[in-house]
């Protein structure tokens, strides 16, 4: 079963809507464009191999995708944890185009791309490393060993991987998506024997799930940006300009002429995303560039937002989950065309 869906990151999604509200001409759009571009072909990378997943018997495998923990004062990631009550597999999944080749000496990877060549982290150690981390967090936590394999699984079909023949201990270690499901089926007809009964593995998924920590950072300061740097203004869902102009309960669109009624949903999004997770009637006008207080309390109110306190001194919090604000029929900004 699936013990944690795959998602868009908290990171992922403020990368989304910094690139979105950024002039393509700011210094820092082209480098905040080309992380979103490598974190989203790893997420699409990671999604696509739930097919080949979902074959797996539900009732035996727990699998958590992009598993974040803390260990000696560090958080290591995990792309794809499968648990079962014999053994764990960690899997280092890459959405790579292009030839990756492994050297053995000095445990080389060299990825070829458009005609050009670079060095890259061998995806292999990759996967090792946080089967280590994972094994020690357990010990760590109090939990039942348990064999803990791993695998660096390329999930792009076209990629070619190729590797020296006498470089046999890392080939085991590597496969494509079409046949990770034998790798897993080859390891099960392995281990015959019970490590863990129902309640520990009830307990591990439970410790997994309680410490994930997602990565949540402050994007702005990531990329050393200020809110000022940050267009302000509802931004039109058609061509993205902003700002769009309130005008009797409609957002216009000065240069495209297209009407929205919900281009404040977005906006609002985007600001708990980019600025700060709270804002006032007060700032939501300045960010909105609304005129009166009583237009901006109407927004507010009818987005259900949380909030805290009363009359003039509420504050609005930022749902739990960003997309539980309600859409109303609203459609997604689209990313610049430069972009896509």
């Amino acid at each position: 079963m699936i013990a944690q869906e795959i998602c868009l990151t908290p990171r992922m999604e403020k990368l989304e809507a910094l690139i979105r509200r950024l002039f393509t001409s700011h210094p820092k759009w082209a480098e905040a464009a080309a992380e979103y571009k490598r974190r989203m072909a790893g997420y699409r990378g990671e999604k696509s191999l739930d097919f080949h997943l979902s074959m797996l018997p539900d009732t035996q495998y727990l699998i958590f995708h992009g598993l974040r923990l803390l260990y000696g004062g560090f958080y290591f990631q995990i792309d794809i944890l499968l648990l079962c009550s014999t053994f764990a597999v960690v899997l280092e999944v890459k959405n790579m185009f292009g030839e990756i080749s492994f050297e053995k000496d000095f445990n080389q990877t060299k990825w070829k791309k458009n005609g050009a060549e670079e060095r890259i982290k061998n995806p292999v150690l990759q996967a090792k490393l946080q089967a280590r981390k994972l094994r020690h967090w357990l010990q760590e936590h109090n939990c039942t060993e348990v064999p803990i394999h791993y695998f660096f699984v390329n999930s792009n079909e076209k990629t070619i991987i190729k590797t020296e023949s006498r470089n046999e201990q890392l080939i085991q270690h590597i496969c494509n998506s079409e046949n990770v499901l034998e790798k897993i089926e080859q390891i099960a007809k392995y281990y015959k024997t019970d490590k863990l009964d129902k309640k520990e593995l009830k307990k591990i998924k439970r410790l997994l799930l309680t410490n994930h920590t997602p990565d949540n950072p402050d994007i702005l300061k990531a990329f050393n940006l200020t809110p000022k740097d940050i267009p302000t203004g509802g931004q039109c869902p058609e061509c993205n300009t902003i700002p769009m102009v309130y005008i009797k309960g409609k957002w216009c669109c000065s240069k495209c002429k297209t009407i929205s009624k919900t281009a404040h949903i977005q906006a609002v999004k985007d600001y708990f995303l980019l600025v700060k997770p709270t804002i006032t009637n007060a700032e939501l006008c300045l960010f909105l560039h609304i005129d009166s207080p009583n237009v901006g309390y109407k927004i507010l109110k009818s987005m259900n937002l949380p909030y805290s306190g009363t009359f003039k001194n509420r504050v609005y919090h930022q749902p739990e989950k960003q997309w539980d604000i309600p859409q109303r029929g609203a459609k997604s900004r689209k990313l610049p065309t430069s972009f896509v």
